[in-house]
């Protein structure tokens, strides 16, 4: 590794080991990682800047700021999740590393400007309302919402991997809808958007000086009943040419709209029957081993990219633009009933079964953890990741393994000690 340069992590989330294992191997850079003291990936890290368990916006900064001040050479700053983007933005400024501007950044939190700016600049969306969250009022609520079409999603603004979003059918169901995404925000501020039906694809993007290059499309597989939770991906999406076409046009729109203009993203969209329509922008790489995907399919590391533009290295657009996919590769969910996990089986025979040097099954529950009912992509309790000769290959391998793995809970008994669901290696939340 090199001394002279220093990229730093600042926080890693759930299922982004990869990225952790893709810098370590480079030698022209160092990997600083902060993040709380228990945290296990920090065993990969170079260097260590260790935070409390609360990991206070402030404490986070100071702890940062203070280990790039001391670090020789080129430096880069880099974050996964949405709430230590500003930060990331912030530290960037300071110390000159490239990146988008912090007060981007900072708005691209707030899902209701990003709704604004879209509306402002024709971006295809939804209908929608920004709600206050603490009006209480049954009528005033429908009064606030009246003109849009239900059924309606009500989100958090402020709010990630699917926390707190759920449906309201009908004004019947409007305040149960609103009380449940109110618990999830903290700055107060709610979405009311009308549903969006089609499929759901998201994009992969990598942007330099407001140029943006299309990486890939990948297909979405999601609850889609009362709360939406993400249950599989499959790339390359497959896509008739006009759709993709269309695709690639709104969604560098999209992020010209949001003033988006250096770092890789992941927009989600809904292929309704008018056409390709934003539900949001995320200003980061994209979460689920998506990117893990995208290297199984193409060899390409978008890790490895990300490093690059935090640390101002050059960056190839045309040819990430150009990827050539020489097979398909997919990832699906595992699910259980909520409860406390008893046994789980299949492991072995599907271990047998997966191509081990680009597949893998990985349980993020084990038994005697306790499983929440899945209202987020948090309380997953594993994945199959496969390959194929194409995506369909690949989704068939992935649904058929998952279906073989059993995970057996109850109720927890009289007497029985209280169970926590316990991280695993590739997931810190």
């Amino acid at each position: 590794m090199s001394t002279e340069a220093q990229l730093l992590l600042v926080r890693l989330g759930c299922l982004r080991e990869a990225a952790l294992r893709s810098w370590i191997t480079r030698p022209d850079f160092e990997v600083a990682v902060a993040e709380s003291g228990t945290a296990a990936h920090l065993r990969l890290a170079d260097r260590q800047v260790v935070l409390s368990p609360e990991r206070s916006a402030d404490e986070i900064y100071e702890a940062c700021r203070a280990a790039l001040a001391a670090a020789p050479g080129r430096k880069g700053v880099i974050g996964f999740l949405d709430s230590v983007l500003p930060v990331v933005a912030r530290l960037a400024a300071e110390f000159g590393i490239p990146g988008c501007s912090p007060e981007v950044l900072a708005n691209l939190t707030d899902k209701s400007w990003a709704r604004a700016r879209f509306a402002e600049r024709s971006v295809p969306g939804p209908g929608f309302r920004v709600l206050d969250a603490a009006v209480g009022s049954r009528s005033e609520r429908e009064r606030l919402v009246a003109g849009l079409a239900y059924p309606l999603i009500i989100k958090p603004a402020d709010s990630s991997a699917g926390r707190g979003v759920i449906r309201a059918d009908g004004p019947e169901s409007l305040s149960a809808a609103w009380d449940t995404a109110a618990g999830f925000t903290k700055s107060g501020t709610l979405l009311a958007e009308e549903e969006m039906h089609g499929d759901e694809v998201s994009v992969e993007s990598v942007t330099v000086g407001g140029r943006t290059s299309i990486i890939a499309v990948t297909e979405k597989t999601t609850t889609r009943g009362e709360s939406f939770v993400e249950m599989g991906h499959a790339l390359p999406a497959r896509l008739e040419p006009a759709v993709a076409g269309e695709i690639r046009r709104v969604v560098p729109a999209a992020l010209a709209a949001l003033g988006y203009d250096h770092g890789i993203a992941h927009t989600e969209l809904i292929l309704t029957a008018s056409g390709p329509r934003i539900i949001e922008v995320n200003p980061r790489p994209a979460g689920d081993c998506i990117l893990d995907l995208l290297r199984a399919a193409t060899g390409t590391d978008l890790y490895g990219v990300a490093a690059d533009l935090a640390l101002g290295l050059p960056v190839d657009l045309d040819a990430l633009g150009s990827l050539e996919f020489t097979g398909g590769a997919a990832i699906r969910f595992l699910g259980a009933e909520p409860g406390i996990v008893r046994r789980i089986d299949g492991v072995a025979e599907v271990s047998r079964l997966l191509d081990s040097a680009v597949e893998r099954l990985v349980l993020l529950s084990r038994p005697g953890d306790l499983l929440a009912p899945v209202t987020t992509n948090l309380h997953r309790p594993g994945y199959v990741l496969t390959v194929g000769r194409d995506t369909a290959e690949a989704v068939e391998r992935a649904e058929r393994f998952a279906s073989m793995i059993s995970i057996e809970t109850s109720a927890q008994v009289d007497g029985e000690q209280r169970p926590h669901r316990l991280p695993s290696s590739e997931c810190w939340t």
